[in-house]
């Protein structure tokens, strides 16, 4: 079966055709070819988009050639041809319109963008009083994804082998204790994050989201007695389930993010984080 095409659009006057970012858009037919031409202000990326009926939903085409793609440079006349036989057996249209879109790499790269990275830093705070420092890294394909981070004060001392209760006392006595503590803290954390804005915001780098998720955390207070034992206090030493539950948002790529972070749900810290998606 030979292919063919059958053009009902009366050739597309100038004033049906849209541009953006580029100008004095032309179309004719040559052959079983669509040549578009049309001036270009600055380096861009380039697309050729058609929209036919009574729709105004266009979609990109893909067997053009010339003047067209990534690293497209300014000028007069450039040129884009478009086959349409070799997209579809047949083409029946009607009502065709053309747009020429023609963005920055960076405006192409930030509204185009599927998959974002986000690496951070972190700080922990309670009331203890305790802070704690580290790291998120993260990353979302249309707006859904995973995250891991970690934190610590970077302190890691050996387990207590003895315990004590909110007076100090061990097995009923009470030792001396020199004033001195120590405290071993760390969380790390895996889980689900989402920005909510991903099919609402033009620039994918401007985000609002959340993240939940958990893992294993540990925070062991330990004090030291005169005879240079470590104590473990029970009341603020906690170990096993971490969990941390918060919302990120970016502008132009830069991310914060706030949220709570517990250990088996009696030890809780604020986190706050600042950090860069690409």
């Amino acid at each position: 079966m030979h292919k063919y095409i059958i053009l009902l659009f009366l050739f597309i006057s100038a004033t049906s055709l849209v541009a953006e970012n580029a100008s004095n858009v032309r179309v004719r037919q040559e052959g079983k070819a669509i040549v578009v031409t049309y001036d270009l202000s600055k380096n861009s990326v380039v697309r050729l988009m058609m929209a036919s009926g009574k729709s105004n939903q266009y979609t990109e085409l893909k067997a053009v050639t010339g003047n067209v793609g990534k690293g497209v440079s300014a000028g007069q006349n450039r040129k884009i041809v478009w086959k349409p036989l070799e997209e579809n057996e047949t083409f029946i249209a009607e009502n065709v319109r053309f747009k020429v879109e023609a963005l920055s790499s960076y405006d192409y790269y930030t509204q185009n963008a599927k998959i974002k990275t986000i690496v951070s830093g972190q700080i922990g705070y309670s009331t203890a009083p305790q802070l704690s420092y580290g790291a998120m890294i993260g990353q979302m394909y249309k707006g859904i994804g995973w995250y891991v981070s970690g934190r610590s004060n970077f302190q890691f001392n050996a387990p207590a082998e003895l315990a004590c209760d909110k007076q100090g006392y061990l097995d009923g006595e009470r030792p001396f204790y020199t004033g001195n503590t120590s405290t071993t803290h760390y969380a790390v954390n895996a889980g689900f994050m989402m920005n909510v804005l991903e099919k609402t915001t033009k620039n994918k780098f401007n985000t609002l989201g959340f993240y939940l998720g958990g893992g294993y955390g540990k925070r062991e207070l330990q004090w030291e007695t005169t005879d240079g034992l470590w104590v473990k206090y029970v009341p603020t030493s906690h170990n096993g389930f971490s969990g941390n539950i918060g919302v990120f948002g970016s502008i132009y790529g830069v991310t914060l993010n706030v949220g709570l972070n517990t250990i088996n749900f009696k030890y809780v810290e604020v986190e706050a984080g600042i950090g860069y998606m690409f």
